[in-house]
């Protein structure tokens, strides 16, 4: 679910907390569980604003998580003859979430373009093993963050700087390393690693189909069956 709202908000000092919400209820029923609120790290710091809440209804269960991003910008004030700082929303969002996890938000650079991104925890699967993330991209030229809509496909999000890409760590009954990059709103697979009792690497061709470019068997212990690759030619981890 997602919409869209814009209105303007007197600029408080910038801050970072995450915290308990009220338990009383609203008159649907529910209450606000979790809070984070960020004015200091994530797009342009200092001049963006990011509110994460997790609501959970008192009687059946059901929660969602309430994201609104936000710009400053200076408004003139007539009667006092000048500029005052002013948090603008940009945009917002409204996601179910598992009942289980906290959200777990965590600010870091996703594409190296040297302006930190966004992820929030929405779910865990695979007996713990997967962590299932939201990610939203900061677009500098529209000053606002972009949805990442397939980041929940890809668990256990992290950037890998050896290929300037982004990894997922997909634990099944193998334990899987997909390579992806940024394409729009959606993260694109060029490449994976398959671990099993073998070794299996496949990189995309140019019409978009997995070749395999190198099979061998696994030699490795329990602690490497459960690493990322942070690169696949040659094999890294």
């Amino acid at each position: 679910m997602k919409f869209f709202k814009v209105f303007l908000l007197a600029l408080p000092v910038f801050l970072l907390f995450s915290c308990s919400g009220n338990p009383k209820p609203d008159k649907e029923g529910y209450f606000s569980e979790e809070k984070f609120v960020d004015s200091l790290n994530a797009g342009v710091k200092g001049k963006t604003k990011v509110e994460f809440e997790k609501f959970r209804h008192t009687s059946n269960g059901d929660v969602f998580v309430s994201i609104n991003f936000y710009k400053s910008e200076k408004k003139w004030v007539k009667g006092e003859k000048t500029d005052v700082d002013i948090w603008r929303l940009t945009n917002s969002f409204k996601f179910d979430k598992d009942g289980v996890s906290d959200m777990d938000v965590q600010i870091g650079d996703f594409n190296n373009d040297a302006f930190n991104d966004i992820t929030y925890q929405s779910a865990i699967a695979g007996r713990g093993g997967n962590i299932v993330m939201t990610l939203f991209v900061y677009d500098p030229e529209n000053k606002d963050f972009i949805h990442i809509k397939n980041s929940e496909s890809y668990p256990n999000l992290t950037y890998n700087p050896k290929l300037n890409c982004i990894n997922s760590l997909i634990l099944t009954g193998s334990t899987i390393t997909s390579f992806l990059t940024i394409r729009k709103d959606s993260l694109q697979e060029f490449a994976r690693v398959d671990v099993s009792d073998k070794i299996v690497v496949e990189e995309k061709d140019s019409t978009g189909k997995f070749k395999i470019i190198e099979e061998k068997p696994f030699k490795g212990n329990d602690e490497d069956f459960y690493k990322t690759f942070r690169n696949y030619k040659p094999l890294e981890y």
